[in-house]
């Protein structure tokens, strides 16, 4: 049977092997913000989009390039587009990007078989969060592996998820080679999720959960 004529639920060993931080593992669609956005369609209604197309989407391997302020939801809405690939039966991957460097030098292993470097090359689906200020460095390390990755993802038709607070069409450009941000016109729809930063929220239930 075809991985993607059925779905599953998910279990705690899917989040783990994922790599998915507890703290989004409860991450659903009705979640996300509905308030609309300066084009009128709130992050929910372009998550929901996307998992319309999901199929469409991975044949493609097209992704998207989540960009926005602090707290809005961005690695949530990556999480769940992620979740319903997984339980389509495609292996998924949730990486820090942060933690790119570190993985590749410390040879940092995923499993038995495969190092976490191996395996964001070869996954089905990739989540690469908080990708931002500290890719370039003196040599240009981190630069070369994010542009080696994203190359590769793209040419294999592997679908890639970005969550990132810098601006694709300004800052974004600053951190990434040239050839970089080619790459990711071609396998990724930049996506603004806007809203209030959701931490403050957040807060507010904490400190009525010590005072209430």
């Amino acid at each position: 049977m075809s991985v993607t004529t059925y779905r599953r639920e998910l279990t705690q060993a899917d989040m783990v092997r994922m790599r998915i931080p507890r703290r989004h593992w409860s991450a659903r669609l009705d979640l996300i913000s509905d308030a609309p956005a300066d084009d009128g369609k709130s992050n929910q209604e372009i998550v929901r989009c996307y998992l319309a197309k999901l199929e469409r989407m991975r044949a493609k391997g097209l992704g998207l390039l989540l960009w926005g302020l602090n707290g809005t939801g961005k690695t949530a809405a990556a999480v769940v587009v992620a979740k319903e690939f997984r339980r389509r039966g495609y292996p998924v991957m949730f990486f820090e990007a942060a933690s790119l460097k570190d993985a590749v030098i410390g040879k940092m292993a995923f499993d038995e078989m495969e190092s976490v470097w191996e395996r964001a090359r070869s996954v089905a689906v990739l989540v690469l969060d908080d990708l931002g200020k500290g890719t370039q460095d003196g040599v240009g390390f981190g630069a070369r592996l994010l542009d080696d990755l994203l190359r590769h993802r793209s040419a294999n038709k592997l679908v890639t998820f970005i969550t990132t607070n810098m601006d694709p069409r300004e800052t974004l450009g600053d951190e990434l080679n040239a050839s970089t941000m080619s790459t990711l016109k071609e396998c990724m729809i930049p996506v603004e999720i806007t809203g209030d930063d959701r931490r403050d929220e957040a807060l507010t239930e904490h400190n009525d959960f010590l005072t209430g």
